[in-house]
């Protein structure tokens, strides 16, 4: 995970407006599953195509919903899929890579109909958190404790 951030942050400092630099390339950070029964838990990590302002104006498609003052979270798949954004400012990036490059956390549970949803917003909110803390974030990011 170590190597995962250093990698994104770096990448992130060579970052200008306009400019992709394979930015949109996810890492799986936890993959996690049973074996010959299809059930599984994944994560994903990666910078956002949703910029908060087009999630604030509905311009990101619906089922947006804020959490904390500065995430905004997206359940599908009957709770059993997680997408969270927030904000990110990565020391010495570009002075719009807070606003326009949030970092993006995907969390799922595949095949398992019962899983407590609950249980995978408390592994999502320990994630951004991780990554918010090893990336690391420069801003003040506040992540409530329940999405």
């Amino acid at each position: 995970m170590d190597e995962l951030m250093s990698d994104r942050a770096a990448l992130t400092r060579r970052w200008e407006p306009g400019r992709e630099l394979s930015l949109r390339t996810t890492d799986h950070p936890c993959d996690l599953g049973v074996d010959n029964t299809g059930k599984r838990f994944n994560s994903y990590a990666t910078w956002a195509s949703d910029m908060p302002a087009n999630i604030k104006a509905r311009k990101a498609g619906l089922g947006w919903k804020p959490a904390g003052s500065d995430a905004f979270v997206k359940r599908e798949d009957a709770g059993l899929r997680v997408i969270a954004v927030f904000p990110c400012k990565i020391k010495n990036s570009h002075e719009d890579q807070e606003a326009d490059l949030p970092f993006e956390v995907e969390t799922e549970v595949k095949n398992v109909p019962d899983f407590d949803t609950k249980l995978l917003d408390e592994l999502t909110v320990q994630f951004v958190r991780a990554l918010a803390e090893g990336l690391p974030c420069t801003n003040d990011l506040h992540v409530p404790d329940a999405l």
